[in-house]
């Protein structure tokens, strides 16, 4: 029986390396772009399964030309496809209205949009290489060539942001044609060129407040939570994401992609030369590989299916309640109000979202 998986497709390449940005990701030398997509093109021939959707994901994938890219999703498509769901990230100031069509025209139903932030002294301090204006021009764009499943990115507790930036931010989101909204947290991380800088960094009160504030805004304008960090209009959960939060099985190809098939997990090698080279010689590109035992599948499940609204019931934990696997745990967090039951269903109660590191590692 063939595999059914979500397909994610990792484009390593972006303009201009953003100040927070942690991913894998570079500005593509010369050449660089038409070998890495010929690359992908070999590995995607080493895999068969019935692929449920598709992300197109980087970096930025809007950076390779459109008829590269067009090309791409063509061969997914034959190889994988039908897909219920066609997702490519998008970022302001690498699409117009042309690019947008070419996408819509090969089967793309959804897009995910880069935008982070609708000012524009923010978006010069992270790196971005966009205006406001130009975010919110390529949103109505995406809207006129057909698109009507829109996602946007944004971030808060950046350096030098306040309450009411993040506020005015929202306020435009929810005023767009968009379906989808990702309101994330910055997390710093070292390595990244704003890890130990010397700046007006917003106090752990502050982020708080951002995070619960966005919650009320986002809501009170029908974007119902339904991750810690996203919020969709009636049926526009993203499906792809989903599938990682639900804990199933995906096949991740490209560069440094994560991949989980059945009860192993693996990752490609993570420089672009060494994953074109071995993939032209026929060669393994799988650098880590793991075995998912039951109990580590158990804990993976409660970490992510905590992180869902909808909480984790005994249909994601081998048919047990988190009451009859954690019985003291459970009831210590109820009394203190960091978790509710509904049903047989637990789950994080929002006022204790901020410190779910915290509450999970009660778990573990």
């Amino acid at each position: 029986m063939m595999i059914k998986a979500g397909v994610y497709v990792h484009i390593p390449f972006c303009l201009q390396k953003c100040a927070y940005c942690d991913f894998l990701s570079h500005p593509p030398k010369l050449g660089e772009i038409d070998n890495y997509l010929e690359a992908l093109q070999l590995e995607i021939k080493r895999f068969k399964v019935q692929g449920s959707t598709l992300f197109i994901g980087g970096g930025t994938p809007s950076v390779v030309p459109p008829s590269s890219l067009a090309k791409l999703i063509r061969v997914l498509h034959q190889a994988y496809g039908p897909f219920s769901e066609v997702t490519v990230e998008v970022n302001p100031g690498t699409v117009d209205g042309d690019y947008l069509k070419i996408l819509k025209d090969q089967g793309v139903n959804r897009l995910s949009v880069g935008v982070q932030s609708f000012n524009d002294h923010s978006l010069q301090a992270m790196g971005r290489i966009h205006s406001a204006k130009e975010a919110h021009d390529t949103i109505i764009n995406a809207a006129k060539v057909g698109f009507t499943n829109i996602s946007l990115d944004l971030i808060y507790g950046y350096p030098g942001m306040d309450l009411k930036e993040v506020e005015k931010t929202l306020q435009v989101a929810v005023s767009l044609p968009v379906t989808h909204i990702s309101y994330y947290g910055l997390q710093i991380e070292p390595g990244t060129p704003i890890y130990g800088k010397n700046l007006s960094w917003v106090t752990d009160d502050d982020y708080v407040k951002m995070y619960l504030r966005g919650i009320e805004i986002l809501e009170s304008h029908r974007f119902k939570q339904y991750e810690v960090s996203n919020f969709a209009l009636e049926g526009n959960e993203s499906k792809h994401n989903l599938i990682y939060w639900h804990n199933e099985e995906y096949l991740g190809l490209g560069v440094g992609a994560v991949s989980r098939l059945g009860h192993i997990r693996y990752r490609n090698v993570d420089t672009v030369p060494e994953y074109i080279n071995s993939l032209k010689k026929s060669q393994k590109i799988i650098t880590l590989e793991e075995e998912l035992t039951p109990e580590l599948l158990l804990e993976e499940k409660i970490m992510l299916g905590l992180r869902l609204r909808e909480g984790i019931g005994p249909e994601k934990l081998f048919g047990k309640t988190l009451a009859e696997l954690y019985p003291e745990v459970v009831k210590e967090l109820l009394d203190l109000g960091l978790l509710e039951k509904e049903g047989a269903h637990y789950r994080i109660t929002r006022d204790a979202i901020p410190i779910m590191n915290t509450i999970l590692s009660k778990f573990f």
